[in-house]
Order: C-alpha cells, then sequence, then structure tokens
C-alpha cells in the first residue's frame, strides 16, 4: 500500500515521521514522505502567546482533511485534546520515556545549579515546577528546535550561550540520538502524552487505519487516554501547567495528575487507579473533576471553570471552534505592522500570524494652530504621534471625528472622546459622509504621504480644512529576521500605500500570495504597484479584515 505521511520539517519531527515510516516499509508498505510547514515552526513569540502548542498541528491535519497526505505523525503532548471532525487517531505506537532531562553547563544537576541560574523552557509546566524546587531559579521562557535551545547553553558560532540550563523532553532527545547532553533527569510530573507519538489518519480512510493498526501498542494507548482526558475534562490547553502520568499494570490503570499555579507556588494533585478493564477515558474525567472539586480553578486559569478566561493558555478549541473561520484554520498571514488587536483577533480565528513592521514612522516638525470646531483622526499612528508629542487632543477642538474603530479605541486610550465614528467602511468617503454639512473648521494630523480625499471633499462642502503633516512612513533598511519568503505565506495584508509600497521593496510582487487591502485607497495604491489584490477589507478593524481574508482563502476563490 502506498502511503503519503505528513510530517514537519523540524529534525526531532523528521526522525519521529522517519522512525514511523521504517515501521510501515517494514510491514511491507511503500512510504513517502511529505514536508508540511507547520504553524507552529514559523511563530516566532512565546507558545502561549502564540495560541498553544496546537499551532503544531493545525496544517498537519489540514493536510490530512483535504487529501494532500494519508496520515500525520503528531508529538502527543502537542496534539489538541478537542475531536477534529473527520480525523482520527489510529496508532499510539510503543512510548519512549516521558520523563523531562536538564542539560546545563558544565554537567550540574538541577540542586548543583547556583542561586540566580539562568534555566530555559517553553514549558508553563515544567516552569511552575522548577520554581516549585529552586525558588532562587530565574526560569526564561524560549522558543527553538533542539539544537537551538542547547545552543543558548553551550553557544555555538553564532553566539555564546547566554543560559545555565534547558528543560527538555527525554524522549526528544533519545529520538535525535542527543541523550547524552542529558545532565540530570528531573522528578517533574510530564505533559499528558510526552514521550508519545499520534499517527493520525481520515476516519473514512479503512485502509490507512487497518495499516496504522499494526503499529498500536496498547498499554500506550490505554495511558495515554487517560492522561488526556485529564486535559479535556479540566479544558486546559495543551499549554497549561497540568502535568499527568498514568500506568498500566493488570489492566489497571494509575493516573497521576497535577494542575500548578504558574508562579510554582500552589498546586492540587490527584491520584486514582482503576478496576480492571475500565475505560481509561473515564478515569481521566473523573481525575479532573476531582482537581476542579478540590480548587484547581483557583490555582490556575482553567475553561471548564472560567469560560470567559479560556485564552489565558489558549485552549486548543479556539482552532475549531464554531467561530474559526474554517478557511483561515491553518494559514499563516504576514501583517506588516506591529503585533497588537489586530493580529490577536485574526489568530483567534484560526491563523497564524506573523505581525513584523515593514515601515517606520518618523515625525516631522508640527505646529497645530486652533481652536477648531473638529480634529479629524484618520489611523492610530496619527494619534500615537500627537500622544507622544504631549499634546492634549481634547483641547484642540470641540469635537473628535475618528476614521474607524481601531482610530477611535486610540483616541481613547489617549484619554479622549470621540463624537463621529463611521459605520461600516473605515475611509476617507465613509467620514466625509459622517460628519455634518458645513461651513465648519476641521484640523487634520496627517501622514505626509495621505491623499487629498478628504480634504479636499470636506472643503466642497464648505469647510475649511487645515492639514498638518506631522509625521511621515519610510520602508525599513532591510526585511526583519520575523518575516520569511513568500513562499511559506498564504497572503498578506496591506493597511495602507506605504505599506504596500515596502512590501514591495522589501519583497517584490508575490505570485500565489493572495493580498488583502484594507480600504479602496490601499487597494489602488497596490494594484499600482503590481500586486494581486484578492480582496478588499470594508473595515480596518478585526471582523473587516477577517473577512476579506476568509474570501480570499476560501476554496472558491482560487
Amino acid at each position: 500500500m502506498r502511503l503519503r505521511l505528513g510530517t514537519r520539517g523540524s529534525e526531532l519531527a523528521m526522525a519521529q515521521s522517519g522512525q514511523v515510516a521504517d515501521a510501515l516499509r517494514a510491514l511491507g508498505h511503500d512510504v513517502e514522505l511529505v514536508t508540511i510547514r507547520s504553524d507552529g515552526d514559523v511563530a516566532t513569540g512565546s507558545l502561549v502567546e502564540e495560541g498553544g502548542l496546537g499551532l503544531f498541528a493545525a496544517r498537519l491535519r489540514r493536510a490530512v482533511l483535504t487529501g494532500t497526505v494519508d496520515l500525520a505523525v503528531h508529538s502527543l503532548k502537542d496534539l489538541p485534546t478537542a475531536p477534529v471532525a473527520g480525523l482520527v487517531v489510529a496508532a499510539v505506537p510503543a512510548r519512549e520515556t516521558p520523563s523531562d532531562a536538564l542539560c546545563a553547563r558544565d554537567g550540574l544537576t538541577l540542586a548543583d545549579l547556583p542561586p540566580g541560574a539562568r534555566v530555559g523552557t517553553g514549558s508553563p509546566r515544567r516552569a511552575a515546577q522548577l520554581r516549585a524546587r529552586r525558588p532562587d531559579l530565574v526560569v526564561v521562557d524560549i522558543r527553538g528546535n533542539v539544537g537551538t535551545r542547547l545552543a543558548r547553553v553551550h553557544g555555538d558560532a553564532a553566539a555564546p550561550g547566554d543560559l545555565d540550563a534547558v528543560v527538555l523532553a527525554s524522549a526528544g532527545l533519545a529520538r535525535l540520538g542527543r541523550s547524552d547532553a542529558a545532565t540530570d533527569i528531573l522528578d517533574l510530573l510530564p505533559a499528558p502524552g510526552q514521550g508519545a507519538l499520534a499517527i493520525e489518519c481520515r476516519a473514512t480512510d479503512a485502509a490507512t487505519r487497518a495499516a496504522l493498526a499494526e503499529l498500536d501498542e496498547p498499554a500506550a494507548h490505554t495511558a495515554v487516554t487517560a492522561e488526556r482526558a485529564v486535559l479535556a475534562a479540566l479544558e486546559a490547553g495543551c499549554a497549561a501547567p497540568v502535568g499527568a502520568h498514568a500506568t498500566v499494570s493488570g489492566g489497571c490503570v494509575t493516573l497521576a495528575a497535577s494542575v500548578l499555579a504558574a508562579d510554582g507556588g500552589a498546586a492540587v494533585t490527584v491520584t486514582r487507579t482503576s478496576d480492571p478493564g475500565a475505560d481509561p477515558a473515564a478515569l481521566g474525567r473523573l481525575v479532573g473533576e476531582e482537581l476542579l472539586a478540590r480548587g484547581a480553578a483557583e490555582v490556575t486559569p482553567l475553561g471548564a471553570a472560567r469560560d470567559s478566561r479560556l485564552t489565558d493558555f489558549h485552549h486548543e478549541r479556539s482552532l475549531w471552534s464554531a467561530a474559526t473561520r474554517h478557511a483561515l484554520v491553518g494559514r499563516r498571514i504576514l501583517l506588516p505592522r506591529a503585533d497588537g488587536p489586530l493580529a490577536a483577533e485574526i489568530r483567534a480565528a484560526g491563523a497564524v500570524v506573523d505581525a513584523v513592521p515593514l515601515t517606520v514612522t518618523r515625525t516631522l516638525p508640527f505646529a497645530l494652530g486652533g481652536p477648531h470646531d473638529w480634529l479629524l483622526l484618520t489611523s492610530p499612528t496619527a494619534v500615537g504621534v500627537l500622544a507622544d508629542a504631549g499634546v492634549d487632543l481634547a483641547g484642540l477642538a470641540g469635537d473628535i471625528a475618528a476614521v474607524g474603530q481601531a482610530t477611535a479605541g486610540a483616541i481613547r486610550a489617549a484619554g479622549a472622546d470621540v463624537s463621529v465614528v463611521p459605520s461600516g467602511r473605515s475611509d476617507a468617503a465613509a467620514l466625509i459622509d459622517a460628519l455634518p454639512p458645513g461651513p465648519a473648521s476641521a484640523l487634520w494630523p496627517c501622514s505626509a504621504l495621505a491623499g487629498p480625499r478628504l480634504a479636499d471633499g470636506l472643503r466642497a462642502r464648505g469647510w475649511a480644512v487645515d492639514a498638518v503633516a506631522t509625521y511621515t512612513t519610510e520602508t525599513v533598511s532591510r526585511t526583519p529576521d520575523g518575516v520569511a519568503s513568500w513562499d511559506a505565506y498564504d497572503a498578506v495584508v496591506v493597511t495602507a500605500g506605504s505599506i504596500a509600497r515596502a512590501v514591495v521593496d522589501l519583497l517584490g510582487a508575490p505570485e500565489g500570495v493572495r493580498v488583502v487591502a484594507v480600504g479602496a485607497p490601499s487597494a489602488a495604491a497596490a494594484r499600482a504597484l503590481g500586486l494581486q489584490v484578492a480582496a478588499v477589507a470594508a473595515t480596518q478593524d478585526g471582523p473587516g479584515v477577517i473577512t476579506a481574508l476568509t474570501e480570499a482563502l476560501s476554496e472558491e476563490n482560487p
């Protein structure tokens, strides 16, 4: 049987997938490894802030669902517990040790590390347990593959090490042949599923399910089923500070689980053993319910008890909930502006976002006359420039008008009230329509690159408009490190003509990458520069951009 196995491109993922491929080949199957670029591989911030370890699974799962590949191999500890319609974990092979390993300079153990030693980990679970055992340590949030993390300790050709130790999964080190890097095996409660692999395929693919069943190790499958049921009962994402470990003996499952405070100052732990042959998932649910009854939700935010705080540890259901835009799940978006609310809203819709500014703002010398009837503000940047200069917005005019909700939010954050915000579109025409008829006087602090449409439109209605260039926008001198090559992106969001210019100057006019422009002027500027605009957002806020991205990336928009 010929099978296409989807894998991430990291060294560890390739090693794990290679082991599964070799096992399938030994059973007589023809296996092709297909590399799928994963969202977790390209996100640059903290895993907790980016949306949890479920990022690693999203694009692989999409590839299986769409038939690009027949199966995918996941590190089970990184796989969200929420079921995905159409997919099934068909096999859990024999499990490696679930322990955590300290990899320290000079062969140090955890007990030997000096006070104030810097220890790196990307796991809140590990961080909490380290702080509980050694509150004198400085725990540093880190990202990167195994080699990158070890280089933070030992240094490499690029830079000396800046950490005294890192904590990694023993299983990952073993699969890479790097077990010698461990200087201490820690007695931490592991993440649910740690050390195990999950092989996932389409639920309707009977032939592939039958082939994978030959790789399944029943004891390992039973143990991880109990562990992951704890997470599901707590509604705690796979990045939350929750540990669980199950062992199987004589048909009975013994499960220990703990919910930890992120600062290591508190923990709730429960251990239970099932009757022979009992459902391991039921045991996990029972342990999860007992943890909640003992106050686990008071120790750390848990979705099962506090629905409004699901995002505290980015519960994995955010990738697959009814609110998620299916067309955006597993898609990578370039947002050429600073990270903030817009990027967060797009991530919440299921996409992974690289929010990296491609422009810099340079404040110009300016003088603001007055007083005026109206203060017109057409971007959060303009608000920020005035605020940085110590300008009292409310003192400039009797009323303030904002072009859209994003600008209005910036004005309110600066301590001023907003009298007019257009509903629907966020552009000059909408703002003109929303303002009262003239005559009136208006102050418009704007970019030196702003077009004349707003001022001309109001002047035609009898307004006196004082347009004052307070800043300009320039393309950065080189492509930032956080921006990947074009073939890594599914779409780019262009929020202004200057952004379109920066995209072309730094990255060229891409083929196959859908461009979403915010507003008609941005779209016109993008097209004039040779960019192919797939959709135009009517408003500059999250809903407007997400709707346009969904349109651009839907299956009906090739």
